[in-house]
């Protein structure tokens, strides 16, 4: 048995510490701020990169990537990564320099807040560096931490689905990951949401069927409420998103608000071709919903 418990500890040191990393950062000091500070899933968070090239930084010489990688430390799985090239290239970095930027991550849904070995949080391992995508082996850690994230309930606004909405479908042939699932309005369908009475921002990703409507119209209220003329329009292509800030007095004095999503025009699949024996009325495909404050 304890050979068996020194074999795993064994390889999981391998696995965090080897693949070529190196341990010095070269004279790069790299500070993050991750916004909000509670971290949940289902997320979108933003990451503040602040870099300073001290007096021991030696040029590269190449065009590094920097790497952005969230491990599931409970089964070693990736869960996102957001590799990108910085701002400024890194031949082009210098002793003195300080640079910053921001980039915005979503962390999905991954959490079983009903598994009986939940805690409540889950760990994650956060790394960034850089590494030579001619030689993506080796690279230069800058950064670690362990993150705990805890579910979406914790702070997000309860979304209830509640008339109007046709069941949840799934199809995992489809290429795209973003549209593996959707559900289907009929002319009408209503969300009743948690007012969080703060500033908060809503994404909305869906699609209309151009094939047998190329001038659909997409109509979104909030208490019954078109905000503005960007609310209320015919889609360009066939699939969409819309991303909106909502203020405190739109939303509301009451507990909760009510979002609608509405269309002009809805078929049903049945009347055009009645070997499906669909007799739903279908107006809008929705891929993604998601309300959570907004980041300052």
């Amino acid at each position: 048995m304890k050979i068996k418990i020194y074999a795993v500890l064994i390889l999981a040191l391998f696995f965090f510490s080897s693949c070529g990393e190196k341990t010095e950062n070269k004279g790069i000091k790299l500070k993050l701020e991750i916004l909000p500070k509670t971290i949940t899933d289902f997320l979108y968070a933003k990451i503040n990169y602040s870099y300073n090239l001290t007096e021991k930084f030696s040029s590269l010489k190449k065009d590094y990537t920097v790497f952005v990688h969230l491990w599931r430390l409970k089964n070693k799985e990736m869960l996102l990564q957001d590799d990108h090239i910085p701002e400024i290239d890194t031949s082009k970095w210098k002793k003195g320099d300080k640079f910053e930027y921001s980039r915005e991550i979503f962390i999905p849904k991954f959490l079983d807040e009903i598994d009986i070995d939940f805690e409540g949080y889950e760990e994650i391992k956060l790394t960034v560096g850089l590494y030579d995508p001619k030689s993506p082996e080796n690279k230069i850690i800058l950064y670690k931490k362990i993150l705990n994230i805890q579910p979406a309930s914790v702070t997000a606004p309860e979304i209830l689905y509640s008339e109007g909405w046709n069941n949840i479908e799934t199809n995992i042939q489809i290429k795209n990951p973003d549209e593996r699932k959707w559900k289907w309005t009929t002319r009408k369908a209503v969300c009743i949401i948690e007012n969080p009475k703060k500033e908060s921002v809503l994404i909305i990703r869906g699609g209309v069927n151009k094939s047998k409507f190329k001038d659909q119209k997409v109509i979104i209220k909030i208490n019954d409420k078109i905000l503005n003329e960007e609310f209320e329009f015919i889609p360009e292509t066939a699939k969409f998103k819309r991303k909106y800030i909502i203020s405190p007095e739109q939303m509301g004095n009451d507990y909760e608000f009510k979002l609608t999503i509405e269309t002009d025009k809805t078929f049903v699949p049945s009347t055009t071709n009645p070997a499906t024996k669909d007799n739903r009325e279908l107006g809008i495909q929705i891929y993604f919903l998601y309300f959570r404050e907004a980041l300052k």
